[in-house]
């Protein structure tokens, strides 16, 4: 090889090598810079989840933020659910009172939300009244399945003698026969009393298990009303963020995503197992919301939403 092509493979080599370092350098500045935007689009999030969350029974927690390489940015959202937290009953919250706004505070360096001492107890002594109505009305069920087995063990009992007397009649003299009937009529009006209160304790049990029924329905469809109610005002929440703010992440590739993760939000059809709801917007769409060539209505129709 000749002194001017080795003189040209070692240029060719020397801009290779330069060529990389300036694009990582680049690629590290651009880091650097959508970490900040990242930042500051964080806070705007959590200011604006914040206002619109206080008095909900699904409430906004925290916010977390990452950037997955060649993806986007993904916004992890934790909730608490105040509806659910311990058996998820309607009437728990009539009994507890609303948190007071003086009692919420900010905690330093993670800017969570904190909930007083004096709130908490409050909230778990109306909850433990709402147990308690719970178990007595599972042991009150108990006891009247255990009369309810007594009396059909009387019942047996009655049967049986009124079998004996029956047949007795059918072979006793006239005097006996008398006594014999005297029996049977005694024994069918405790037969009849009998019947009544069966009839009773059915009706009753009825009573309580329709009543405990109704309770269980009144908790599902409160705690759908709270998770709508949380959805409604968190969708428009992020639309109206995104739209006027969303053009501030300037470092993000056009297509890539910016992605939201309601952390362990639905309940599954088992109502056992929680699974996180996720919405991803592609950043060419907030970039034409921010630009009013679409509105936020159309902007919340594009994200694709499931759960996992």
């Amino acid at each position: 090889m000749t002194k001017r092509m080795n003189r040209i493979a070692k240029q060719a080599g020397l801009s290779v090598v330069l060529s990389a370092c300036l694009s990582a350098h680049a690629f590290s500045a651009d880091m650097k810079e959508l970490n900040q935007e990242l930042e500051i689009m964080t806070g705007v999030l959590d200011t604006v989840l914040k206002q619109h969350s206080k008095r909900q029974e699904v409430r906004y927690r925290k916010l977390d933020a990452t950037y997955l390489l060649n993806q986007g940015v993904v916004f992890e959202v934790t909730t608490t659910d105040t509806s659910a937290g311990w058996g998820g009953w309607s009437e728990i919250m009539s009994l507890i009172p609303p948190a007071p706004l003086a009692h919420i505070s900010i905690m330093d360096g993670d800017e969570d939300i904190e909930i007083v001492q004096e709130w908490e107890s409050i909230a778990e002594n109306a909850i433990r009244e709402v147990e308690e109505s719970f178990r007595e009305t599972h042991e009150e069920l108990r006891e009247l399945r255990d009369r309810s087995r007594e009396m059909a063990w009387e019942r047996r009992e009655l049967d049986r003698q009124k079998r004996d007397l029956e047949f007795e009649l059918r072979q006793a003299q006239d005097k006996r026969q008398k006594e014999i009937r005297e029996d049977l009529n005694e024994l069918e009006q405790e037969l009849a009393q009998l019947d009544s209160k069966e009839r009773e304790i059915k009706q009753h049990a009825d009573e309580i298990e329709q009543r405990q029924q109704a309770k269980l329905e009144q908790q599902k469809q409160a705690q759908q009303q709270a998770y709508k109610t949380f959805l409604a005002n968190f969708e428009s929440s992020i639309g109206d963020a995104l739209c006027r703010f969303g053009a501030g992440l300037r470092e993000l590739p056009d297509n890539e995503h910016i992605s939201f993760v309601l952390k362990d939000f639905s309940l599954t059809t088992q109502g056992r197992e929680r699974n996180d709801r996720v919405y991803v917007f592609s950043k060419s769409k907030v970039k034409q919301c921010a630009s009013e060539k679409i509105d936020e209505s159309k902007l919340l129709a594009s994200a694709q939403v499931y759960e996992f």
